[in-house]
């Protein structure tokens, strides 16, 4: 069952999402909801007891901190959006086993396949980038 979210906490997740692969330090959080130390850090103490969170040691700013990293991620259509089975016209009869069967349907396995070629590329073109 999901469990209940304060709006503070809310608000707390949608920040940290926007930061979602290195966090924030707790202290830029707390800034940025506009709320003393001691809530913020109760706040974060409540996000890791759920699981939404992992608060990680760190010496930052001439002092030790937490970063508050989320274990959540922001989930998009994204990936899918451009997928044949939204419009295919089998849709409806199209299943595993069925009269059409997505394991050897052409479209989807010719569109993951220019999917895959795809982020390959965009992959190497930042790992070259990065070496520039």
């Amino acid at each position: 069952m999901p469990q209940k979210l304060t709006k503070l906490e809310e608000e707390a997740i949608k920040l940290l999402l926007k930061h979602q692969d290195k966090g924030l330090l707790q202290s830029e959080l707390w800034h940025k909801l506009g709320v003393t130390s001691r809530e913020g850090s109760r706040i974060a103490i409540r996000l890791e007891k759920k699981g939404m969170i992992k608060r990680v040691k760190e010496f930052a700013k001439d002092r030790w901190t937490r970063r508050l990293v989320p274990l959540i991620r922001r989930v998009t259509i994204d990936p899918i959006k451009d997928a044949p089975c939204i419009s295919c016209p089998y849709n409806q009869i199209c299943s595993i086993g069925g009269v059409k069967d997505p394991r050897s349907c052409p479209l989807l396995e010719k569109w993951i396949i220019e999917s895959y070629q795809a982020h390959k590329a965009q992959m190497e073109k930042k790992i070259e980038n990065r070496e520039h």
